[in-house]
């Protein structure tokens, strides 16, 4: 346990509700069963989802019993209504009833629906507000659900977020049930199992758990499981509501889990051993565990040359450096150590400063919080005018602040460099604990100068180490018990034939992922003394 968590703990914001303050939605083991009273049923139905005007009752006969048909009409297929409600009207039914009338509607009527059997009044209403279209048939002790929903959305596009020259441009949608679909597509399959878990006492938002069973850890399947099926909360919104109630540090800055909305990431990281948790209108997909590691590469990096992927992870890791580490060192080189920097620069720093009226602190905070407020605007913004912001910031603000006179032109770059370092980073979670990060280093070289960021730098590092992801190190495979992983697909990626083993800090089932490749068979070198004629292909000489 870190400090950080032992000052949670301590301070009492983990005991504040124990389960005695819960939403005043009423227990589906509360809701009454279906036993064919048709009167009560929709008594019960009126009083709940029957508030609201889109509720529909079609009032119907079946073999001489009355029945009703219910549905919500802005989520229900109305295809489908028609073809049941007619396929219903049509059939001849036999003289004598059967002695099963709703398995023989199933069996011989609704052949070509979704159709299953329902008991709990609580569950059918919770088909009803998905878009199911539930038969009540007086006398009948279960009702009929047959899947009808229908409801517009987007198709798979490009993803906005992360962007790749190479590879599938295809992402998730905001339908779970299509993006199940997309992952099945592109992993095809048989051990790929996916498990559906409803979240959320009033929006009741379906969940898809997705993984590999032959090579994902049992015991992290079983984590992630377990933990979703806590959640108890009155509405699940996103898939970031699941992420932060499942993390096992929800007070850290660092991310438990990664999130993509590539397909080809998600395909990648399953097949390699993680979890991959879908929420229903959540275009992003959660990838568990999480470690340090992963929020340095991409997938883009297998469709490059190994060197070349190799010098991209490089980069991002001295981007790293550059987005945490320049205020900090600018604050601590210019106001406590100047020493530490060579004359030249020295001199270079301080004639640029000469007209300056803050101190190097106050001019550090003015210029981080201008590139926090331009950024905002940017994303906030239309994409049309999004352009616009950023020139108008970049040039117009910064070259007007260094003409009079209240930044340097040091600075100015320090700054730029520093704002384009993060957006180096793959993962805009990552790049926004970097963010953070910068702000803490510049707090601490406030302080006691260039000692701060060094005492800082060893107090998260020790905070980094005692993170876990769903069991799993966060500085895994860095931490020296992986020394495979950190050299063949870690700070360097080797080409692709060596690769034949997944990463052992995962704990997959199955650890090699293919065979040790061999070189092609060279081609034969062609005579030259024998010249033919293209039209004599296939001749004997």
């Amino acid at each position: 346990m870190t400090i950080f968590q032992r000052w949670v703990r301590n301070s009492g914001f983990t005991n504040q509700v124990k389960g005695r303050d819960k939403p005043n939605v009423p227990p589906f083991e509360e809701a009454p069963d279906y036993e064919g009273d048709l009167n009560r049923a929709l008594a019960y139905f009126s009083n709940t989802v029957g508030l609201s005007d889109d509720y529909m009752v079609r009032v119907t006969q079946v073999n001489g019993r009355s029945a009703v048909c219910l549905f919500v009409n802005t989520i229900c297929d109305s295809t489908v209504i028609e073809k049941t409600l007619n396929a219903l009207h049509v059939h001849r039914f036999p003289r004598k009833e059967p002695k099963n009338l709703p398995q023989y509607l199933i069996e011989r009527v609704f052949t070509g629906s979704d159709a299953v059997f329902m008991e709990n009044l609580f569950e059918i209403r919770e088909a009803l507000t998905e878009g199911s279209l539930v038969f009540l048939i007086d006398g009948a002790s279960s009702a009929i659900v047959i899947g009808a929903t229908y409801v517009e959305h987007r198709a798979p596009q490009e993803p906005y977020i992360e962007t790749s020259s190479r590879g599938s441009q295809v992402s998730f949608v905001e339908n779970v049930d299509v993006n199940v679909g997309l992952l099945r597509r592109n992993l095809t399959t048989d051990s790929l199992v996916v498990k559906h878990v409803k979240v959320g006492y009033r929006t009741r938002r379906k969940v898809a758990i997705a993984f590999v069973r032959d090579v994902a850890n049992p015991t992290l399947v079983e984590t992630v499981v377990k933990r979703i099926d806590a959640i108890h909360i009155d509405a699940v919104d996103d898939a970031a509501a699941v992420e932060q109630r499942i993390s096992d540090h929800p007070w850290s800055l660092f991310p438990m889990t990664r999130t993509t909305q590539r397909i080809d990431n998600a395909v990648r990281e399953v097949n390699q051993g993680k979890v991959c948790i879908m929420v229903d209108g959540d275009p992003t997909v959660l990838l568990a565990p999480a470690t340090l590691q992963d929020f340095f590469q991409t997938q883009e990096d297998f469709q490059h040359p190994w060197w070349e992927a190799t010098a991209v992870r490089w980069l991002r890791i001295i981007s790293f450096f550059f987005a945490v580490y320049l205020p900090a060192l600018y604050v601590a080189f210019v106001d406590f150590n100047p020493e530490l920097l060579p004359k030249v620069m020295a001199l270079q720093i301080a004639e640029s400063r000469e007209h300056v009226p803050f101190p190097a602190v106050l001019e550090v905070f003015i210029m981080m919080l201008v590139v926090e407020i331009l950024r905002e605007a940017t994303l906030r913004m239309p994409r049309q005018m999004g352009q616009t912001i950023g020139i108008v910031g970049g040039l117009v603000v910064g070259q007007s602040a260094v003409e009079a006179g209240i930044v340097s032109n040091v600075l100015i770059i320090v700054i730029a460099l520093t704002a384009i370092s993060v957006f180096v980073s793959p993962s805009y979670e990552f790049a926004i604990c970097l963010r953070l990060g910068s702000w803490a280093m510049v707090i601490a070289a406030t302080i006691v100068g260039f000692y701060g960021v060094v005492l800082l730098t060893i107090w998260i590092w020790y905070e980094v180490a005692n993170l876990k992801s769903f069991g799993v190190s966060y500085l895994d495979p860095f931490g020296g018990e992986y020394v495979r992983d950190t050299f063949v697909d870690g700070i360097i990626r080797l080409p692709i034939t060596v690769l034949d083993k997944r990463a052992s800090h995962l704990r997959p089932v199955d650890k090699v992922g293919g065979i040790d490749a061999k070189l092609p068979v060279t081609h034969p070198q062609l005579d030259k003394s024998r010249r033919t004629s293209r039209y004599s292909w296939g001749r004997k000489s």
